[in-house]
């Protein structure tokens, strides 16, 4: 296959209004699954509801969203006679509205690995988004009023929405990534039980995971809820360290005020509330996913309980990091995995591409002859993301 050519007939044919796309000359069709999350929004408090936020172009309720509620979501499905018994789950990078991007990487996984590769849209992102966010028109007036801060830093269309979110609330990236992880979990649990139309009863199930998807993998990973993913096995690209690890100030991420939000509520103010005893803080501290969550914070939080379950995780886990993201360093996934001492080598390898390329953007698209480097860089990805999933 070859990356360029396969991104640009693919963004002819994707569409998100059609249940049922054939992709000409392959055995793949692209079905579009109906899913309805019956996560809850809300989290233990001590009875203060949810603010609702008056910004222009987002003024809403988060529970009001009716986009993230009911969705549905593309599946690659090779051709087979008889329901596949496995698949792959891949989890897509933050602050993202389009599936584009991921449709040369799913038709690879699928025609390669002869499984199902189901796009899961995490809360609030891709379709699961009001259109107005991804607007630029509709975002004007909010980039207009947020440029009017000092010292901000990367404010843009494409970033204001979850920037003014995050910024309103920090406390939605951790909501929202449960409300993602119980959708993950009810999915799983659906595939587990037989009662999930593509695939066999006790199907096994893998996750190729990028980004924030790779942040929240490792969280459900880590946890591994009802004992869902004993079996599993997860590839991360461009992820794999600690949030406190993780940069994200980005023209298409968020911008220099919503990340200081971020990190100031995470690294100090949410580990203060944890001391205080109430709810949340027992939430957090009793959960499954709590626990896990505080353990992928910063390499001093839950550093016992994380360095324990990554060594009983060592062979199901593959990581490949790029040298020169900026985002997700690779120097901080490969120490987030260095309690594992002489294992690190088998899991996290470190690839640089002989091209101009980021976090964001790790695949370019060339309509010139740099296409074939990319081609080939991505396929150094791939081709050992096939031989771990297959």
């Amino acid at each position: 296959m070859e990356f360029t050519k396969t991104f640009n007939e693919l963004k002819k044919i994707f569409s998100l209004e059609r249940d049922k796309t054939v992709i000409p000359n392959s055995g793949i069709e692209i079905q579009l699954m109906n899913f309805t999350s019956s996560s809850s929004l809300v989290l233990p408090s001590n009875g203060v509801n949810e603010q609702t936020y008056f910004h222009q172009a987002i003024a809403t309720n988060d529970g009001s969203i009716v986009e993230n509620k009911s969705f549905s979501y593309p599946v690659f499905i090779p051709t087979s006679q008889t329901l596949h018994s496995k698949a792959i789950i891949l989890l897509h990078g933050l602050n993202e509205r389009s599936w584009l991007k991921y449709l040369p990487w799913a038709y690879y996984l699928a025609e390669n690995t002869n499984r199902p590769v189901i796009l899961f849209p995490i809360s609030f992102h891709m379709n699961r988004s009001p259109e107005n966010w991804a607007n630029p028109r509709a975002m004007m007036p909010l980039l207009a009023n947020r440029q009017k801060m000092e010292t901000l830093d990367m404010s843009t269309f494409a970033n204001v929405a979850l920037s003014q979110r995050l910024s309103d609330d920090p406390l939605r990236f951790f909501a929202s990534g449960k409300q993602s992880a119980e959708d993950l979990i009810y999915l799983l649990d659906t595939i587990k039980q037989g009662n999930y139309p593509l695939l066999a009863k006790e199907s096994q199930i893998d996750f190729f995971s990028y980004s924030i998807g790779a942040f929240l993998s490792q969280i459900l990973f880590l946890a591994n809820p009802k004992g869902l993913l004993c079996n599993s096995r997860l590839f991360m690209f461009c992820g794999g360290a600690h949030f406190s690890e993780m940069f994200g100030t980005s023209r298409l991420i968020m911008d220099s005020k919503a990340y200081s939000s971020l990190r100031k509520y995470y690294l100090n103010d949410f580990l203060d509330e944890l001391k205080i005893r109430s709810p949340f803080s027992t939430y957090i501290k009793k959960s499954q996913l709590g626990e896990a969550f505080l353990g992928m914070l910063s390499p001093e939080t839950n550093r016992e309980y994380r360095e324990n379950r990554l060594e009983k995780l060592k062979n199901q886990v593959r990581i490949i990091s790029l040298k020169n993201d900026r985002v997700i360093p690779s120097t901080y996934i490969q120490s987030t995995f260095s309690s594992l001492k002489n294992k690190i080598k088998d899991i996290v390898h470190e690839l640089d591409f002989p091209f101009e390329y980021t976090h964001e953007i790790p695949f370019p698209i060339y309509n010139n002859p740099n296409h074939r480097l990319v081609d080939q860089s991505f396929k150094r990805v791939f081709e050992p993301a096939v031989d771990f999933l297959k």
